[in-house]
Order: structure tokens, then sequence, then C-alpha cells
């Protein structure tokens, strides 16, 4: 990195921490608090907290047990609690969420602890963020999920829920009554079920089922006359109904069943019409409920991409697949070079524009099995599994050369920008994608000394 001096170093250091959105504290071994961020003091402003000092120089295990020993401490002592045993050394770092009361809301943050040492002395990092929103999301898709079920519970025709593949997901106890039980088989396997077309008498081929076709083909059936052979060698007459589900990208991704005896009463047909039209509206309503509310639990808005969350969500099990195939898996680490200069000079939107472009760039040469997501500030991570070094230095260097051969607009100016990476491959030594992941960082603080604008991968020389 160019004027690498331990001074420029801190300072950027100092200058990225004022760049979150995330309130940062650095503890000492005694729990006081020597430094803050920007976003810190202005939190502490915005909710009345000390203004001179910005609680530098207090004791924040001292705050904590003061916050725990109220009626809404719970949160306050897992936090202590959390700090406590990284300061012991029983672990190097946690995350914990915790609730925060304000006089008007209900706030939800997590704070994530680290221990360091510098210059030869132990510290604790503590970063806070706002998780309020993200809560609420989740508590709103759960809330749409139970809502769901309920309905269908409560239904008094059958109702089964099938996934891409044709297995039975969900049935509801009116569905089961109907057939007398359930068989959970795919398509391939439809011929398993026993019916006949009422108008012909003629044998259902299992191509010819509704969820056959719905999975298959798209098709939507509403009301058609069969008669079956039921689990308990009953025979009914049904009226069999099928509507394909589809994701948000309009690929089909399951189908839903909905069966009415009409045995005895085949004066039904209006009230199934009307209900399967009201579960298929319900079903559309939900998906892009539940599309919106996950996208919002899991996506970064700016971007589009994953954010950290749903980074670590979906990497750590891509990891732990690799260890236990013996495959290979890398990790690219990069950021945008002199992303705060390019803010300073041009203004936030275009340094949003910025963003939106690098990550539609490493998006257009990245696989559909790999996971790329936005780190944090005008960081992004790359996990490739089934990519060795090698494999994901040629990534790395498509993305680079993409990224500095765009142009954009800002007023009467086109700018472009350039970015640094480190590529790091798991080996034996790599027990955590953490671990791996800190590897690549090694290598991305390499290509900042080496000029920016450029990949290294990480060598074993670089330590880690």
């Amino acid at each position: 990195m160019p004027g690498g001096s331990i001074e420029v170093r801190s300072a950027l250091a100092g200058d990225l921490l004022d760049a979150l959105d995330m309130q940062a504290a650095v503890l000492d071994a005694r729990g006081t608090i020597v430094a803050v961020n920007g976003a810190w003091k202005r939190f502490a402003s915005a909710n009345q907290g000390d203004r001179s000092t910005y609680y530098v120089g207090s004791n924040y295990l001292d705050v904590c047990e003061a916050a725990a020993r109220r009626a809404s401490g719970a949160g306050a002592q897992a936090v202590l609690n959390g700090i406590r045993s990284v300061m012991r050394g029983e672990r190097e770092r946690c995350t914990i969420e915790y609730p925060c009361d304000a006089p008007t809301q209900r706030r939800c943050f997590v704070v994530h602890v680290a221990r360091f040492r510098h210059e030869g002395a132990d510290y604790i990092g503590l970063v806070h963020e706002e998780i309020t929103a993200r809560k609420q999301a989740e508590e709103r898709l759960q809330e749409a999920e139970a809502t769901l079920r309920k309905v269908l519970e409560a239904l008094p025709i059958g109702v089964w829920i099938m996934d891409r593949e044709g297995h039975i997901i969900h049935g509801n106890s009116a569905g089961k009554r109907i057939w007398a039980g359930a068989l959970y088989v795919g398509p391939e396997q439809f011929g398993e079920y026993k019916g006949w077309w009422l108008s012909n008498g003629r044998r259902i081929a299992a191509d010819e089922w509704a969820a056959t076709r719905a999975i298959r083909k798209g098709e939507t059936s509403i009301d058609e006359e069969i008669r079956i052979e039921c689990f308990d060698g009953t025979s009914k007459i049904i009226l069999n109904s099928a509507v394909p589900l589809r994701d948000a990208a309009g690929t089909i991704s399951g189908a839903i069943i909905v069966n009415q005896d009409i045995t005895r009463r085949k004066a039904a047909e209006e009230q199934l019409r009307r209900a399967t039209a009201t579960v298929d509206a319900m079903n559309r309503e939900l998906q892009e409920v539940l599309a919106r509310e996950q996208d919002n639990a899991r996506t970064d808005e700016l971007t589009g991409v994953s954010n950290r969350r749903r980074f670590f969500e979906l990497a750590e099990p891509m990891f732990a697949a690799a260890q236990r195939s013996c495959t290979p898996f890398s990790v690219l680490l990069f950021d945008i070079d002199d992303f705060k200069r390019c803010n300073d000079l041009f203004g936030h939107q275009v340094g949003d524009a910025v963003l939106r472009r690098v990550a539609d760039i490493a998006r257009e040469h990245t696989r559909g099995a790999d996971l790329l997501a936005r780190y944090g500030g005008e960081e992004f991570v790359v996990a490739l599994p089934e990519t060795d070094a090698e494999g994901a230095m040629t990534v790395a260097e498509h993305i680079r050369q993409g990224i500095a051969a765009s142009r954009l607009r800002a007023g009467d100016r086109e700018i472009g920008v350039t970015i640094s990476g480190g590529v790091a491959e798991m080996q034996v030594g790599d027990d955590t994608l953490d671990r791996l992941i800190r590897r690549a960082d090694q290598a991305l603080y390499a290509a900042k000394d080496a000029g920016r604008n450029c990949i290294r991968p990480h060598a074993a020389e670089d330590g880690g």
C-alpha cells in the first residue's frame, strides 16, 4: 500500500471505522472504552448520551451491569456475558442479538465482539448494528407462514403443496381424510395413484395427473372430475385441481393440489371453484409477501447481491461440504480502490452507482454455484466452490478487468474505478470459514501494497 507506514495505516483504519454505519468501540483489558467511531458518537448524540466524552474513559462492563439490573436487562446481561467470555479467552469472538427498548418503539441490535492485540496489549472490539428492520421482516415472514397453515387447516377441502420434484411438503387434514392418508412419491411414481376419468372410465396415466402437468408443463387444471381408489380401498368421486407455483424468476417451483369429495353432493362444484380461486389468489399474494420479506432480510438493498448475514448462512455449509468431500474451495475478497475519495469528489449518489456497477460486473463473471455478497462498505466477497486458487485467480482477474474497463457518468465527466483483491484456497489448517476469509484479507492487503488494481493469492509466507 502506498505510504504504508503505521501512522497512515492507523489513519486509514480510523477513516474506515468512521465510514461505517455500525457503532464501533474499543475496550482495554479492564473494559474501559478507549476509542469509538463516528457512528457511535452519532448514536450517543441521538439518544441523549454523553456528548462530551461519548463514554470514552467509562467502563463499558459497568454500563452493561447497570443496564442488566433493570427489569428489561436480559439483553444487557447477555452482552455482558459475551464480552466477559471473550475477555477471559474462552472464545476469540462472539455475536449476540439483543433487544433495546426505546421510549416509542422496541428496537433490536446485534453486537459483534472480538479480541485482538495491539502493541503487546489485549483489546476488545465491539461493533453494534441495528437489526430492527430485519427482525420485523422475519417476524412478518413467520406470521405469514403461520397464517397460511391455519388457513389451509381451516379449509373444508383437501389442499396439498408439492415441491418441484413432486414430493408432498404439506397436506391439510381434509386432504388426508379424502385419500385416507398420503403417499409421498414424485411424478415418476404418480402411476401408483389409482384414478379413472369420470367422463369415460379410462385409467389415469402417471403423466395425466393434474399435479404432474402442473409441475412439468406449468398447466393449471380446474375441477377435473375423477374417481379414485383411496389408500384404505374405498372409492370416491372428487374434483381434482392443480395450480403451478412459480418463484420470483417465473420458474416452476412446485404446485398446489386441491381435492373436493363430491361423491354425495356434486352440487359442491361452485363452492370448490370459489375455494380454489381463493387459495390461488392467497398463494399469489403470499408468494409476493414471502419473496419481498425474504429479499429484505437477505439482500443488500443497494446492490441487490446477498448481504453479509446471508453470505455466512450459505457459505458456511458450502465450506463444510468442501471439507467433507476434500474438494477445492476458494474465497475472493476485494474492495474498491480509493472509494472514499470517489465519494468525497463526486458525492454519495455517484458512490452508490459505483457500488451497483461493481456488483453487476462481479455478478456477470461468477457462476450460478458461486456466492457473491457485499461484505461491508465497499468490500465484496465471493465464495467459489470446487475452485482452486488458480481458478479463483482467473475469476478475480475477469472481474478486475471488467471493472477497470467500465466507465460511469458523473456530471460532465466519465469516471472509472479499480479494485484490489485477495484470493485464498482452503487448506488443511482452515478449520473455519472465518480463517479462510482472514487469509484472503491478508492477500488483499498484499494487493494494496503492490500498488492496487491487482489481485494477489495468499502465499504461505503471508502467514495466517
